[in-house]
């Protein structure tokens, strides 16, 4: 058998098995410097668009090149799988609040980890070395999911996969292997700047270009500190996360919207009857304790808290007053108590107007 028949062989062996754990796409392509995503990348970097997320600069050598020795050096490929999350159920987040789809299931870091682990195994056993990628390694997911041909990065710096749409996760399997690349398709957004024209809080300075610092998905998630005045009222419902630019998408209208998704990523029984204001009223070990193994522990106890008190402000009822009123006076957290007293001056605004 030729080299290129055993690379071949190998790389059926490993998309068949990324099937068989419930991935509805997998792709392959050639490790090596991302030269066009990296000068993206620096220039992201240098006008500073990355706000508090300092990490991003810290290992952005390793995010242009998986072969750097602090991620696999002499890697030769690199192997990216999408698995769909749940978008069949109507439930939304607590209520008067939002949360992002893909944070109501099971951490998806861990689900996906351990079936990615397997493809790992599969090429250890194999001969080759490998490492896993499941976004909490400094990889550039998205860039390496377009060259493996999984789908195509939209205006909205989403990947868009056809017949999933962009509620997709990704897992990245880097190895030594040689194995067969996948072609990359063609960006297919056209026109479209839908959007881009619904951001909430205009964090898009253009197609595939996002301030972070504005958008709702970072200030709920990664934003430590006071959520900037300026932008409380544009957070609406969002307590964690945002999904406006990719509801909106037309891609996310006609996929197959349940292909391939996992019991896991289903809402999680943690969200029955849970509404937003208790975030406001549990301790941090409660807040900790209860987002164990969900997406939405990264916010942090004083995030949810925090992000709580604004969402109440712009969404709540007159019997939501009593919490914020509480908060602002009682909660342990600095932060928190100056969102919630914005709250407090911005629900009792609403309730004024509303008579």
């Amino acid at each position: 058998m030729s080299r290129v028949q055993r690379d071949a062989e190998l790389t059926a062996r490993v998309k068949a098995e990324a099937k068989g754990l419930g991935f509805a796409r997998a792709g392959v392509a050639e490790a090596g410097r991302l030269d066009e995503e990296g000068g993206h990348l620096d220039a992201w970097l240098g006008a500073g668009h990355h706000g508090q997320m300092s990490w991003m600069a810290e290992t952005a050598p390793v995010r242009k090149d998986p072969r750097d020795p602090r991620m696999l050096e002499n890697a030769k490929s690199v192997i990216v799988m999408a698995a769909p999350y749940l978008r069949r159920n109507r439930y939304e987040g607590p209520p008067p609040a939002r949360v992002a789809k893909y944070a109501l299931g099971r951490d998806y870091h861990n689900v996906l980890g351990k079936k990615s682990r397997k493809i790992a195994r599969l090429l250890q056993e194999a001969g080759f070395a490998a490492r896993v990628a499941v976004d909490s390694k400094p990889f550039f997911e998205r860039a390496w999911a377009e060259r493996a041909g999984l789908g195509f990065v939209g205006k909205n710096c989403c990947l868009i996969v056809p017949g999933l749409g962009s509620h997709a996760f990704l897992a990245c399997v880097v190895t030594t292997a040689p194995l067969t690349a996948d072609s990359p398709m063609g960006r297919r957004c056209g026109s479209c700047t839908l959007c881009l024209e619904a951001c909430p809080t205009r964090a898009f300075n253009g197609p595939r270009s996002l301030d972070a610092r504005k958008c709702i998905s970072y200030l709920t998630i990664e934003h430590r500190g006071p959520i900037p005045l300026a932008q409380r009222q544009a957070l609406g419902p969002w307590v964690f996360g945002c999904d406006v630019c990719q509801d909106v998408c037309p891609y996310n209208q006609t996929s197959g919207a349940t292909e391939g998704s996992l019991e896991a990523f289903e809402p999680a029984e943690r969200w029955d009857g849970f509404e937003v204001a208790r975030f406001l009223q549990m301790s941090d070990d409660e807040l900790r304790a209860w987002a164990d193994g969900s997406p939405v522990k990264r916010a942090q106890p004083e995030g949810l808290a925090r992000n709580a008190a604004v969402v109440l402000g712009n969404r709540g009822r007159e019997a939501h007053l009593p919490v914020l009123e509480d908060a602002r006076r009682n909660h342990p957290s600095e932060v928190v108590r100056q969102a919630a007293d914005w709250g407090t001056v911005e629900l009792r605004r609403r309730l004024a107007a509303a008579k």
